[in-house]
């Protein structure tokens, strides 16, 4: 599914609904910024087709049509992450607002597992890889990671065994590793494409 200008202008009016009903404990307050909200929502639904908007987000380029609550800028759970692959690594830079908190001040955890999945994910699944799906990701909650402060996302492949991928990956604040992980990633048997070098396909 494509993500059009209004459908991300309006997933990032109600994460910005979600921000506020999170930390606005006045209700006068609230009621106020959720009015504006919905006004700028109204607003935009008087013409979809004429919304424009700063810089649209790209999204995740290992997921097709995304609507995850990872990286979809069409859906208001996500972040949402702008994935960067090198060649050798997959980055994503982000600050995570007040929704996303476990423990006062910190990132919730089942979030950082999120945020590490998604990224080795990508990882995983760049340039001409096959298809892989996570088999299961361990995480290492070294320190605190911060809520409201820019964090760094890295994942990357250490080895692979055949249909099996075996990914690394951290999370970093200023520098400083928060969060560690590894996982495997599986190709199904379906999915293993193999072109030689004439450009046919063998299975």
């Amino acid at each position: 599914m494509p993500t059009s200008p209004f459908a991300e202008h309006t997933a990032r009016l109600a994460r910005e609904l979600a921000t506020a009903l999170v930390s606005e404990a006045d209700d006068t307050r609230l009621a106020a910024s959720a009015a504006d909200i919905a006004a700028r929502i109204l607003a935009a639904a008087e013409a979809p087709h004429t919304v424009e908007i700063d810089a649209p987000s790209p999204g995740a380029a290992h997921i097709p049509f995304d609507i995850t609550p990872a990286s979809s800028p069409r859906n208001p759970l996500a972040p949402p992450m702008d994935i960067v692959w090198d060649g050798e690594r997959s980055t994503c830079i982000l600050t995570l607002p007040l929704q996303y908190q476990g423990p006062p001040g910190r990132v919730h955890g089942g979030i950082i597992a999120l945020l590490l999945d998604h990224t080795l994910g990508n990882a995983a699944n760049a340039g001409e890889r096959p298809r892989s799906f996570t088999r299961y990701l361990n995480v290492l909650y070294e320190a605190a990671t911060p809520i409201g402060e820019e964090i760094v996302v890295t994942g990357w492949a250490a080895r692979q065994e055949g249909r099996k991928q075996f990914m690394e990956g951290t999370i970093t604040v200023n520098g400083e590793v928060s969060v560690r992980a590894e996982g495997l990633w599986i190709t199904p048997r379906e999915n293993m494409t193999l072109v030689t070098s004439d450009g046919a396909e063998q299975r």
